[in-house]
């Protein structure tokens, strides 16, 4: 029984992985033509999701989670999603320019949270990177905003 539960992980983890490697040279071509369309932006939405909520389970299970900034800041993630499917226009040609910083900012995103998921990070670090993600999140949100708008 336990093997099979193993096994069923580690075929979720490959399924994952192939779609992150599918997705990263859609947006690449993507990137490459000026091109692309709304079924491959909410694809790479719900990697780039997937991947924060990952990260924030982690850490809401780690030593950083005791830490009550921490703990405030990993509530504000649930509220952040989308604003790839908008770097369209209708007729499917890309903002490069705001493609390129969302992907910016979910990358230094991801940085940061994976500082926080380490074990060895000192408090006054553990400030720093709140203050860091707490300015991501907040830029990341006005570049969607304006995206929508």
């Amino acid at each position: 029984m336990h093997k099979n539960n193993s096994r069923g992980r580690h075929k979720r983890v490959e399924n994952r992985l192939d779609e992150t490697v599918r997705i990263a040279s859609i947006v690449q071509k993507g990137m490459a033509t000026g091109r692309s369309s709304y079924v491959e932006m909410r694809a790479l939405e719900r990697i780039v999701k997937h991947n924060i909520n990952t990260s924030v389970q982690i850490i809401k299970v780690g030593p950083a989670a005791k830490d009550a900034d921490v703990a405030d800041l990993l509530s504000r993630f649930a509220s952040i999603h989308g604003g790839y499917s908008d770097t369209l226009t209708p007729n499917g040609v890309l903002k490069k320019i705001e493609l390129e910083r969302l992907l910016a900012i979910d990358s230094e995103i991801s940085i940061c949270l994976g500082m926080l998921e380490s074990h060895g990070v000192s408090r006054a670090k553990i400030r720093d990177v709140v203050d860091t993600l707490r300015e991501l999140i907040e830029e990341r949100k006005k570049l969607v905003g304006t995206l929508r708008a």
